[in-house]
Parts: C-alpha cells; sequence; structure tokens
C-alpha cells in the first residue's frame, strides 16, 4: 500500500528557526554553525558541540555512541540538530540507541532499525541544502572499515523539520556545490526509482525543475537561487524518503568513504554514468529531460557532465589507480545493497564492474 512518510511538521521559509525550538532542552550543534545560532538564541538551553570525525561528512561509528552518551547525561525531553547531515544523522543514531538499549550500530547493519518509541522528541535544522535527512527516514554512517551504510527506518524520522533559508546563506561555493548535486542526484534517482508513488515522485520531479534553473547561481552566491536550492533539497528529500533511491547511492557509500570524498561530490562524479547505465530500464529521464527545457536521455547526461564541469567537479579517473584495482571489491558490495532493489536496471557484480571500468578509462 502506497505511503507518504514525512516529520509530523515541516516548517520552511524565513524567520522559521527562531519560533519552531522554543520547546527544546538540547541543542546539538555543528562547530560550523554554533557562533550563528547561538546568537539567535535568548533562552538559556544546553548545546552539545558535535564534531565528526571524518573527513567525508558522514559521523563514524563512535562519533555516534559518543553523542549517545553526551544526550543520556542530559536527558532532554526535546533535541535540536543543528547542522548539516552528519549532526542530524548522528542525533536520529543516538536516539534510537537511547530508546532500544539492546541493540547496536552493527546489528542494525545487519538487519535494519527497529521500530522504537523515542524517549526524546527531535527537530531536524539542516544548515546545508543537499542531504534531506531533516525528512527522510534514513541516516548514514561509516563503520570502521571506511564502509558508509545508509540505514532506513521509520524510528529515524525527524518528529519536526525545519527549512530557514537564512542558516544556508554563508555556505561556501563549494558546499553549496556538493550539496546541490546530492539534491539533485536525490531527486533523479527517486524519480526513477521502481517504487511507483505519485505524491513523492510529484515533490521529485520539482525538485530536479527547480533545481535545473538554480544550482549554478546558488553557487555563485545569488541569494533567491540559495534559497530555491533549499526548498529543493526539501522536496528532494520527500521523493526519496518514499520512493528510495539507486545504484549511484549504492556506490557512493561504497567509495566515498573509503577515499574521503564529500557526498555529494562523489554523487555528481557518478550521475551522469548512472543516467546512461540506466537509461534502457526506465522511459522516465525523458520526463527529467523535459523539465530541464532538453529533449533526450542523452542531453540529461550531457547537461549533468556540463554542471559538473561549472561547479568544478572532477571526473572519476581522478580516483586513481587504487580505486580501479578495488573496483571488483566495490562491484561485490554494491550488488549486495538493499538500494539495488529500487534501482530501475538490476545488475550482477560482474555487470557493475565491468561498467565501473569502462567509466573510469572512459573518463581518463
Amino acid at each position: 500500500m502506497p505511503k507518504l512518510y514525512t516529520p509530523g511538521r515541516i516548517l520552511f521559509g524565513y524567520g522559521t528557526f527562531e519560533h519552531t525550538i522554543e520547546d527544546c532542552d538540547l541543542i546539538i550543534v555543528s562547530p560550523s554553525v554554533k557562533t550563528k545560532i547561538t546568537q539567535k538564541i535568548e533562552d538559556d538551553v544546553e548545546f552539545i558541540e558535535f564534531k565528526r570525525s571524518s573527513k567525508t561528512g558522514e559521523p563514524l561509528e563512535q562519533d555516534v555512541y559518543n553523542l549517545k552518551d553526551a544526550i543520556e547525561r542530559v536527558k532532554p525531553g526535546c533535541v535540536a540538530a543543528i547542522g548539516g547531515g552528519s549532526v542530524i544523522d548522528a542525533t536520529k543514531l543516538a536516539l534510537v540507541l537511547l530508546s532500544q538499549r539492546n541493540i547496536d550500530l552493527k546489528t542494525m547493519y545487519q538487519k535494519g532499525v527497529p521500530f522504537v518509541e523515542k524517549k526524546t522528541r527531535i527537530i531536524g535544522v539542516e544548515t546545508t541544502s543537499g542531504t534531506g535527512t531533516g525528512i527522510s527516514a534514513a541516516a548514514v554512517v561509516i563503520d570502521n572499515d571506511g564502509v558508509k551504510h545508509g540505514l532506513v527506518g521509520e524510528a529515524l524520522i525527524c518528529d519536526r523539520a525545519v527549512y530557514d533559508p537564512s542558516l544556508v546563506m554563508s555556505m561556501s561555493k563549494e558546499t553549496t556545490a556538493y550539496s546541490g548535486m546530492d539534491a539533485l542526484t536525490h531527486a533523479i534517482e527517486a524519480y526513477t526509482s521502481t517504487i511507483d508513488n505519485l505524491p513523492a515522485d510529484t515533490m521529485a520531479l520539482k525538485a530536479v525543475e527547480i533545481a535545473g534553473e538554480n544550482i549554478i547561481k546558488a553557487a555563485e552566491g545569488d541569494k533567491k537561487s540559495r534559497e530555491m536550492m533549499h526548498y529543493a533539497n526539501l522536496m528532494a528529500a520527500i521523493g526519496f524518503a518514499n520512493s528510495r533511491l539507486g545504484i549511484c547511492h549504492a556506490l557512493s557509500h561504497k567509495i566515498g568513504g573509503r577515499f574521503n570524498i564529500p557526498h555529494g561530490k562523489i554523487n555528481a562524479m557518478l550521475l551522469p554514468h548512472i543516467i546512461s547505465f540506466n537509461a534502457s530500464a526506465t522511459s522516465r529521464y525523458k520526463d527529467i529531460a523535459m523539465v530541464l527545457g532538453l529533449k533526450t536521455t542523452k542531453d540529461v547526461v550531457n547537461w549533468v557532465n556540463e554542471m559538473n564541469k561549472k561547479l568544478g567537479i572532477p571526473p572519476l579517473s581522478t580516483l586513481g589507480e587504487e580505486f580501479y584495482e578495488m573496483i571488483p571489491q566495490i562491484a561485490r558490495e554494491t550488488e549486495k545493497d538493499g538500494l539495488m532493489k529500487t534501482n530501475p536496471r538490476k545488475a550482477k557484480a560482474e555487470e557493475i564492474e565491468g561498467f565501473l571500468k569502462e567509466t573510469f578509462e572512459k573518463d581518463a
């Protein structure tokens, strides 16, 4: 039965931040935005500054466990997680661990995220425009081998999500570019997934259109375009939270953590090749071409390549020989990834390996 999973309330627009966290007694914030956030909050509220250990933007296992312990010491009734994806993802996972004592992250990798009644409410406030984690029932964590795990479960849905454009105006050009391409990838993969969910698909396709119109100008610093990309992020998140993702994210989770590549960047590096790979299995890229003002799937591939060039995102071949040698292992792991179930084209490890090698050599 089709369903639409979202937080209990989604607030967006200028000024929404200040009016939505009054009832929180703990704020978890990334160092990059702590000063800006503390200036906006007048109430006497406790802060935890979350510092991730990885270079790629996702929390490590130990980061999540450390945060769990810190939250447990405070025993809050409501937590506001404010920052990029790592802060919100780590907080969502920490609250699940606190609500069910007999589970750990490794168990979740194998069996999924259990449904639990969280003891603490969570408000997700995104200060970048790409992860969509304030909306989605997902969280990403890096294990001790450097492999990213995308965990999914209803217990990971925030009770409230806030998308205030004023919080993304100070993003660097690089962060804006990477997060924007992440949102675009979410939207394209959600729309072309095998799950048929009309409301989610409608949101995803509109997110593609908005991103296409605004991503370059947003990276250049245009305020209206940054606002629109924040909304595209929100809409893409509703799309992928309900229609799931595909092989692009399955691969980026295997590659990004191992090679310390930001998530949005590796998605962008893979995306044009993934569109070509999947093109024979779905006609939906033609809809994407239409909203971008293009005609064919090949036009979409060329358009993404052009976006990458304008945003300074390099080709896959720049990962070098170490990546090439790991392709067989990456392909085997990707075949087993749960996101392959919703990718429009089914593929075995040998086919994925051949695709990656051909892509690498073509990009060189």
